[in-house]
């Protein structure tokens, strides 16, 4: 596949200098779709794919590996190369739209969350199984590989016994995290349904599949339903800042990430400086819950 595409880009671009990058770009979602995917012929690669290796860019960029500009770079790259080789756009994904990678700025400024309508939408399309995993991702801030690989069953004591769910499986780097159950009643009934689909397993994925093989079954399974599994962790940390500060977050709001502050200190009748520390303190709590290590990288949620 390295060998395909950086004969598709000399033969569709010009500059030299251009197919050099493009082609270590390529390269990159070459050894990805190798090891990730089991894929090693070029003619095998559908839209589907690359979803999932926008999802892995999001990740990396929200934990500070890469920046916005780069995971765009990257998608765009193959992007590129999948048009010259089929002479169509048949399997492209819009880097923003589409794939809901950061902006180049890393601030949102349209909102990525999953509105209450279309995730009960999704949830009419899918199987039980997905219903489960897109509850958990909304009511936890789960990303798709903590959902799946968690044991709910385990989730479920936690949760009633001391009113927090530890999240370590599929954690960037196995790094522990508590998610408070602030939500009670939704979010039990996301735990006890995702209990009872798990069943006697130790998590959400079938006995009978590998973790790879689930993650790609689950992106063709949703593809139809028009939202992205990302989108329920916006959803998520849209929620919180909402209810830690009192006020919606700058995307919901409308309003610019530059003159939030001050549309916080007019709207909760504070001043300009409490307004501020309270932003940083939401920001911060968002950032645990939803595992990130770097309160930037709320930008990309809250705007």
């Amino acid at each position: 596949m390295n060998r395909a595409g950086y004969h598709a880009l000399k033969e569709g671009m010009q500059s030299h200098a251009s197919i050099a990058t493009m082609a270590n770009r390529w390269s990159q979602f070459v050894q990805y779709a190798q090891k990730e995917l089991g894929i090693r012929d070029m003619r095998q690669i559908e839209k589907v794919h690359l979803q999932q290796y926008a999802a892995q860019l999001r990740e990396q960029f929200d934990h500070g590996e890469l920046k916005s500009a780069t995971t765009q770079n990257y998608l765009s790259a193959v992007n590129r190369v999948m048009e010259i080789a089929r002479g169509d756009k048949t399997v492209h994904l819009d880097p923003v739209r589409e794939a809901g990678l950061p902006r180049r700025s890393g601030i949102c400024t349209e909102s990525r969350a999953v509105s209450p309508e279309a995730h009960q939408h999704a949830l009419g399309l899918v199987s039980e199984r997905i219903g489960v995993l897109l509850n958990l991702q909304r009511e936890f801030g789960l990303r798709f590989e903590e959902s799946a690989k968690l044991d709910a069953a385990k989730a479920l004591t936690q949760a009633e016994r001391n009113g927090s769910v530890r999240i370590l499986d599929g954690t960037k780097g196995g790094r522990l995290r508590e998610v408070p159950i602030t939500r009670p009643e939704p979010q039990l009934a996301a735990l006890r349904a995702a209990a009872r689909v798990q069943g006697e397993h130790h998590s959400l994925i079938p006995a009978a599949q590998t973790y790879a093989a689930f993650r790609g079954a689950a992106y063709r399974e949703i593809a139809p339903t028009g939202i992205h599994f990302h989108g329920e962790r916006h959803s998520y940390a849209q929620e919180r800042y909402q209810v830690l500060i009192g006020a919606p977050c700058p995307v919901v709001a409308g309003v610019s990430h530059r003159e939030h502050h001050h549309y916080l200190s007019q709207t909760l009748q504070i001043s300009a400086a409490e307004a501020r520390e309270r932003d940083h303190a939401a920001r911060l709590q968002v950032a645990l819950e939803v595992g990130h290590g770097r309160i930037d990288i709320t930008n990309n949620y809250l705007g």
